[in-house]
């Protein structure tokens, strides 16, 4: 297992909207400024000449697309000389909606085996204020935030990341079966899967359940987008519950049937963080 989870943070976003800040480029300029500090945060943990050996940090979303695709927005007002990242944005992926960040994974790491570090932020904010984002019949009630992942890695093994596309229509139980073989490997692997409501979960809960797993808290955070698994890991892990390594399988799943997973490491040397609602 090549990919250790080094550190981790998640800010709610629930007040940032172009009405509420008086523009869309005044929206994402507050968004910038979150980037900028949780990146700042999560990439404390390594010595400064570390950091500097970064050079791509992923901003993957299911719902911004339509700020940047009308060229609204773009990296720029997020990079602004204000709010600039330690590690400015360099690629912006929403092709693969909640599957974004594991396509932005595989594709990097295949180009670069040898790098040390990759820095991959998701963000899901209703900037737009639309109500189809609110709640939906596919997932729930929606949750928004930025979720910043510092991922080290040791002599990177592709299998350790997968990205695909269900081949039927019955998705969610075609993404559960294929988890269930990856988790089936002899790996002792402890899922950490998307959050649904129940009528959904309960496909989960029905292929899924002989397998250890984090449990859902949708109840707590609606359904997270791309953030889900890895908001699962740094709750638990706020908690104190990676005392020991672990290993887990991060899993997500895009309404278009995209999906992706990635094998991780965890232990008690890997570093959370869960920010108040802004």
């Amino acid at each position: 297992m090549s990919l250790y989870l080094k550190s981790a943070a998640f800010t709610p976003i629930e007040n940032i909207t172009f009405a509420e800040s008086g523009g869309l480029q005044e929206a994402f300029a507050q968004i910038g400024e979150i980037i900028s500090e949780q990146s700042a945060r999560v990439t404390e943990v390594i010595p400064e000449e570390v950091r500097a050996e970064i050079n791509r940090h992923f901003l993957c979303s299911t719902m911004i697309e339509l700020p940047f695709t009308t060229g609204a927005v773009n990296t720029d007002d997020l990079n602004s000389l204000k709010n600039r990242p330690s590690i400015p944005v360099t690629s912006f992926v929403n092709t693969y909606e909640c599957a974004s960040w594991g396509y932005s994974l595989r594709y990097y790491l295949r180009q670069n085996p040898a790098v040390r570090y990759v820095l991959v932020s998701i963000l899901d904010a209703n900037v737009l204020d639309l109500s189809f984002w609110q709640s939906n019949e596919n997932w729930g009630r929606s949750g928004f935030g930025l979720c910043t992942l510092l991922l080290e890695v040791d002599s990177f093994r592709v299998e350790d990341i997968t990205a695909g596309c269900a081949v039927t229509y019955n998705t969610t139980p075609e993404f559960a079966t294929i988890i269930r073989k990856m988790a089936s490997a002899g790996k002792d692997l402890t899922l950490s899967l998307p959050f649904f409501p129940e009528n959904i979960r309960q496909i989960f809960t029905r292929l899924l359940s002989s397998f250890q797993q984090l449990p859902d808290l949708h109840e707590r955070w609606g359904h997270c987008f791309g953030s889900d698994p890895w908001l699962n890991i740094i709750s638990h892990g706020v908690e104190g519950r990676f005392q020991e390594e672990e290993k887990l399988l991060v899993c997500s799943i895009a309404l278009n049937g995209y999906y992706c997973t990635a094998e991780v490491r965890v232990d008690q040397g890997s570093t959370f963080y869960l920010a108040e609602a802004v």
